[in-house]
């Protein structure tokens, strides 16, 4: 390829994609994704330096994948993964471990250094996940890598199986923007905050009273 035409189509490329954790994503990735009538969305707050706390609402409300059960769940969102905790689930953390990799057909054991999959370990018979109503629910989970750049886009994956334990459909797979929300003090912060703003009270009570004398 000349020099030319490979400089024209980089500028092309920069212009209608970016890269995340190796991957090539469209610009600006939408803040919802639908998928067999389910909607996939994402909030995100900062905790520390390349360390998110992630939120993803799962709205199964029109789901029509023929799926009775959420097997996995995958999450890229940089080039490596240094950390994973799995902060709540809808029937408890407990049931639910994982590992760092991708998601394929087979479950939590796709490549992707980026990627973070965590499933679903209940037993139904032959199946083996989360069992679901059509209803809306959230994942919480706390991520850490390097670098992370959930503003750039996070790509989801998800994995559905049927009362015979066999994947349904396709995996769901596309980068979602999701949305930043400011942390929440923690009640101990509040009660601190209020204690400084009782002791600054006093003090100025004290340094009227002594003017007046």
């Amino acid at each position: 390829m000349k020099p030319s035409c490979l400089s024209s189509l980089l500028v092309l490329l920069g212009s209608s994609a970016l890269l995340v954790g190796g991957h090539a994503f469209a610009a600006n990735p939408p803040t919802f994704i639908t998928f067999d009538g389910a909607v996939y969305s994402m909030t995100y707050t900062t905790i520390g330096t390349n360390n998110y706390q992630f939120i993803l609402n799962l709205n199964l409300t029109n789901y029509s994948g023929g799926g009775k059960y959420l097997n996995s769940l995958a999450f890229e969102v940089g080039s490596s993964v240094t950390s994973f905790s799995i902060l709540s689930t809808p029937d408890g953390v407990s049931n639910w471990n994982y590992v760092q990799g991708g998601l394929n057909a087979n479950g939590c054991n796709g490549n992707g250094a980026g990627f973070a999959c965590m499933y679903d370990t209940t037993v139904h018979g032959a199946a083996q996940g989360f069992q679901f109503n059509p209803q809306t629910y959230q994942f919480k989970f706390d991520m850490g890598g390097s670098p992370l750049t959930p503003s750039g886009g996070v790509e989801i994956k998800a994995m559905y199986e049927d009362l015979s334990g066999k994947k349904v459909g396709s995996l769901v797979s596309a980068p979602v923007t999701p949305t930043a929300v400011a942390a929440i003090p923690e009640p101990e912060t509040y009660a601190m905050m209020l204690t400084g703003l009782g002791v600054l009270g006093e003090i100025a009570r004290r340094r009227k009273q002594k003017r007046a004398s």
